[in-house]
């Protein structure tokens, strides 16, 4: 991985995002607070959902709207298996990312020779499937309610934490590395002109598939760590408003980056919970940031770095 830190810039980006990761790391030895812990821990869920999306849909430019279709599909596989089997999470999580992985490829098979608003709409349709079949075959799937009572990942809190917490760095680690290398040129090849590469002997249908099942694993290892932390699995997990939420966290944090998302969804998850305390107004100053941030940087706040780094003579020559 190091021999991609090339550039000043490059370096100084993993030096920044080293950083935050070190600092996660640290945040249990200043506070044990309970809400403090959970807040971190539900951004590094995010975390993991935005920078799955965005390794498919960031750098392909097909939109899935449909992410949450794995979260909600790894969560009931990990309470069958944890309450019926009794497996300890290291393997469920990897099962969680083969099912995942699997149902990815399937649906990349049948869908990616698709353009345009095709793919989006059929990945949107898949999940509504699911959250719908999550309600009608209620005897196995506890309907409406879920099926609560799946054991925790540990016996403490601040065991769940670093447990969600190297998940998280570990798999946007992996994505870093994925994104960086060939696979990340050749999809961001493919969505600026597909027949090009096509011209040069890459199948690119091969190659988006495999982004969507990785995609898909991933968001599948974190919605099995999900489920475990909240120990309860329901089809709210599969509802359309999630993957909506980790679409608007990788647009606003920079869309085709990795570490754009990444921000995105730290940022949105901890101003949405520092403004509890404006219930009444809390939806529409989410709402107006959002829209704000989308208009002055379209590109993400990401896009930002550069001018900043600019500024103070930081920047260097680009590489």
């Amino acid at each position: 991985m190091l021999s991609y830190l090339k550039t000043p810039a490059q370096k100084r980006t993993a030096v920044f995002y080293g950083l935050i990761l070190f600092g996660f790391y640290l945040v249990p030895l200043f506070s044990d607070n309970f809400y403090l812990l959970s807040v971190f821990t539900t951004a590094y869920f995010y975390i993991i959902f935005a920078t799955s999306w965005d390794v498919f849909a960031g750098y392909s430019h097909l939109m899935n709207f449909g992410h949450a279709l794995f979260i909600g599909l790894a969560g009931y596989l990990t309470a069958f298996v944890d309450l019926h089997l009794g497996l300890p999470p290291l393997l469920v999580l990897p099962m969680c990312a083969v099912l995942c992985g699997v149902l990815g490829m399937f649906i990349g098979y049948l869908t990616l020779r698709m353009q345009g608003p095709y793919f989006a709409i059929i990945t949107m349709a898949f999940a509504a499937v699911a959250y719908e079949s999550s309600i009608m075959f209620s005897e196995y799937t506890g309907g409406e309610e879920g099926i609560p009572g799946i054991h925790p990942l540990t016996d403490s809190l601040v065991g769940d934490y670093y447990f969600v917490l190297i998940v998280m760095s570990l798999i946007f680690l992996f994505l870093i590395w994925f994104t960086r290398g060939r696979w990340g040129l050749v999809l961001k090849a493919i969505s600026q002109n597909e027949d090009s590469v096509l011209a040069s002997g890459i199948n690119t249908a091969w190659v988006k598939i495999r982004a969507y099942s990785i995609s898909g694993a991933l968001c599948g290892i974190g919605g099995s760590v999900y489920a475990y932390s909240l120990t309860h699995v329901g089809p709210t997990s599969m509802e359309q408003v999630l993957s909506t939420t980790i679409l608007i966290m990788a647009m606003v944090g920079g869309m085709g980056t990795i570490t754009g998302p990444f921000l995105g969804a730290l940022i949105l998850v901890l101003f949405n919970e520092l403004s509890r305390d404006m219930e009444e107004y809390r939806l529409l100053i989410y709402t107006v940031m959002v829209v704000v941030i989308i208009f002055f940087a379209p590109k993400g706040i990401i896009s930002w770095g550069q001018p900043i780094a600019r500024a103070f003579k930081l920047g260097g020559k680009r590489g």
